[in-house]
């Protein structure tokens, strides 16, 4: 034996013999490590499908369900009528174009805001009012009428139509009346401005104390689309 030289032994068989150098490469060749299991972690198994999978299934049924809830608002939903809003559109149509070419007008008058004096700022304010009050008497003329059985009927013995004839017809009355209100005021105060440099545009309060005859006006334009027919902002 050489020495410095590695020694290298051989297993023997169970017959004290050497066993056989071939069969030692097999003895000695090292097993695969096995990855150890996390404790808690998915097993992707036919039972257990990827993590892939179940993002993908929870995207599709959300986009499902977004779907489904916009069909159901555009095809299916049916809200009804607003408030103050009209099932008959032949007023609303009229008006929004009689009150186009009133704020057209209003439009080419020098804006009261930017008046330097307070007789200055009277006298816009007069001439919108005057645009103002002929626009109201143009609505009025084509306002809808009560039904002629209103006269002699109560609301629950007319018809159906009669009813909501005479529902529209009291709806825009009303408007109406709110805006010769609002007309007033602006008088009120082109006057008040002759006498006082610091006058202040009081508005009328309808519904409470707080909301001014405006608010009313302006809502019911709205819920009608006739955004042509809401308040001027020159005295605000």
């Amino acid at each position: 034996m050489v020495s410095g030289e590695p020694l290298l032994t051989f297993p023997r068989g169970s017959d004290g013999l050497r066993a056989d150098p071939s069969t030692v490469a097999d003895s000695c060749v090292m097993a695969s490590p096995i990855t150890p299991e996390i404790p808690g972690a998915p097993d992707e198994g036919p039972g257990n499908p990827p993590r892939s999978r179940v993002a993908f299934a929870a995207t599709a049924l959300a986009v499902t369900a977004l779907c489904a809830g916009w069909i159901y608002v555009f095809f299916i939903y049916d809200p009804g009528l607003l408030i103050d809003e009209l099932g008959d559109r032949t007023f609303p149509t009229a008006a929004e174009e009689i009150c186009a070419v009133s704020r057209s007008e209003l439009d080419e008058l020098p804006p009261a805001v930017f008046a330097t004096t307070a007789d200055q700022r009277a006298d816009d304010v007069e001439r919108s009012n005057t645009v103002l009050s002929s626009m109201i008497a143009a609505l009025r003329a084509i306002a809808p009428k009560p039904p002629a059985a209103a006269e002699q009927l109560t609301v629950d013995e007319l018809s159906l139509d009669d009813q909501q004839q005479l529902a529209a017809a009291e709806g825009i009355e009303e408007w109406l009346g709110d805006w010769s209100t609002y007309i007033s005021d602006r008088k009120d105060y082109v006057e008040n401005l002759r006498v006082d440099d610091e006058a202040r545009f009081l508005e009328s309060t309808k519904g409470s104390d707080t909301r001014g005859i405006t608010r009313a006006i302006n809502s019911f334009a709205q819920v009608n689309r006739m955004a042509s027919c809401e308040t001027p902002a020159d005295v605000s």
